[in-house]
């Protein structure tokens, strides 16, 4: 982690130290830390949020510990007595870190860290604690993020609907969030990740200060529903339209005809010999049958609308 982050100042027990960290626990995540960033430049810093550290004097004791600081550096034993060891916070760490490089800029106060000091047991090693606390620490996936974000927000429609579709170990058969985007959104990428832990924070803007907009993406739930429900009329299971196969060719026709209802009228004429076409050898949903099919289905409606313009 070489980096040139701006010093961190934690405060444990009346006691002001630097950040230090051990070489074996595992890497930052910047994109976590930066959306804990966003928090705070909204929100600030709430002094109950406090990160889990010990002394780094007594850390490296038994000399199986090696420590770092902030922003890689090895840190010299003799000089332990200047730094606090971070056990649990450090995304957290980081993200103050950088507030304060963007609050020197922004002429702001810059944050120090709140702190409790953890005792270890008698025969308690730092491996062991850091290693338990990583163990059952468990990270918020997008699922986790859709549906905080859904909390905050329970009048909102766009994340109502996306906390009922998303896959997620309470909804097994549900669809990721880039499928979710294509078929409501028209785009794999419309809403990600730091978009909804934003909306966790109650957060319902981003960009620069002069150039706003909302987080929540131009959409058309009406049109996205329609579509899982045809699918699901025509015999496709609900994971097998998260698969994205589908929507793209949905996505593709409505495109090049430049009308939604188009693709729903090439949708509405899938027969049960034209999805079972879309099958593999091992009866699974294949996206190159698919693509096949469609072209296909998309002959026999030029057909019929030749023959029905020649009859009139």
């Amino acid at each position: 982690m070489k980096k040139n982050f701006s010093p961190v100042a934690i405060c444990a027990a009346d006691d002001q130290r630097k950040a230090a960290f051990a070489t074996f626990n595992r890497g930052v995540n910047l994109d976590n830390a930066k959306a804990i960033l966003e928090v705070m430049k909204s929100k600030g810093y709430k002094d109950a949020e406090t990160i889990q550290v010990m002394p780094a004097e007594k850390a490296v004791e038994k000399g199986d510990v090696e420590l770092t600081d902030i922003n890689g550096n090895p840190i010299d034993v003799a000089n332990a007595k200047e730094y606090y060891l971070v056990l649990d916070g450090q995304h957290r760490t980081i993200a103050v870190a950088m507030y304060n490089s963007w609050a020197e800029a922004e002429e702001k106060e810059p944050l120090t860290l709140p702190a409790v000091i953890v005792e270890l047991k008698d025969d308690e090693s730092v491996v062991e604690y850091i290693n338990e606390i990583n163990i059952t620490k468990k990270e918020w996936v997008i699922s986790d993020y859709v549906r905080g974000a859904f909390n905050v927000n329970p009048d909102d429609e766009f994340l109502r609907c996306f906390n009922h579709y998303i896959k997620s170990d309470v909804n097994k058969n549900g669809a990721p969030l880039s499928t979710l985007c294509l078929i409501f959104c028209g785009k794999s990428t419309a809403i990600a990740k730091k978009d909804f832990s934003q909306l966790c924070s109650g957060i319902t803007e981003k960009g620069r200060p002069n150039v706003r907009k909302p987080i929540i993406p131009s959409h058309n739930l009406e049109n996205g529903k329609r579509f899982i429900d045809l699918c699901l009329s025509k015999g496709f299971k609900m994971q097998e339209i998260a698969k994205r196969y589908l929507i793209t060719e949905f996505n593709d026709i409505k495109m090049k005809t430049g009308n939604v209802e188009a693709a729903f009228k090439v949708f509405e004429a899938i027969t049960p010999n034209d999805k079972a076409a879309m099958y593999n050898a091992k009866e699974k949903i294949d996206e190159g049958f698919i693509i096949e099919q469609f072209k296909k289905i998309n002959k026999r409606l030029s057909r019929e609308k030749t023959v029905i313009s020649n009859a009139a």
